[in-house]
């Protein structure tokens, strides 16, 4: 658990702003889950993560979906994310957390120097850049097939459609019980 605290402060020193904005809530005991991640600890005054003893007051849960759409640059499903606890508390958090990016180019430039490290960050995003964006296709791919040939995931449009279907369909079973009820208190006249 320590080395995930020290990796996670080590991002929070890159952000002076959200270790700041985390400051805030010093003395609360936080957790954040992405199996299998699993970091735990309080914030102390200087909005670091510290370890702690007892159970968090507040925890995120991420599913794997978070990270999907992360890769994807789309904003995470609900449904993926759930907290437990204070969740006024754990939203917060989560808000804070997610400004969190990890700044690799200038963890390499004090081992190798500034110049090294933009170069090899330049020659880094050129071998990758031609994969990362055929990954991003493969990934964009990937979930159009979960939507359109093996439905588990399903498109805003049809979720629209049947969410009106349904109301339309509870509209008018309401008016026939109405029509219904009236045929009947005629007929027992």
């Amino acid at each position: 658990m320590g080395l995930r605290i020290a990796a996670f402060n080590h991002l929070l020193n890159q952000h002076p702003e959200v270790r700041a904005e985390l400051a805030s809530h010093a003395g609360r005991r936080i957790a954040i889950s992405l199996p299998p991640f699993d970091l735990a600890g309080v914030v102390t005054d200087d909005g670091w993560l510290a370890t702690c003893e007892g159970e968090p007051e507040a925890r995120l849960r991420l599913k794997h979906g978070v990270a999907l759409a992360q890769l994807s640059g789309r904003e995470p499903a609900l449904t993926d994310i759930v907290l437990e606890g204070d969740t006024e508390l754990a939203t917060e958090v989560g808000r804070i957390v997610r400004r969190l990016q990890w700044d690799a180019t200038e963890d390499l430039s004090r081992l190798v120097g500034d110049v090294a490290a933009h170069r090899v960050q330049g020659f880094v995003r050129g071998l990758f850049g031609i994969k990362g964006e055929i990954g991003g296709r493969l990934l964009e791919s990937w979930i159009e097939h979960l939507r359109e040939e093996a439905p588990l995931l399903a498109r805003k449009p049809d979720v629209a459609g049947f969410v009106s279907a349904v109301d339309t369909l509870r509209e008018d079973a309401d008016r026939f019980d109405k029509r219904l009820a009236q045929l009947e208190q005629r007929r027992a006249r």
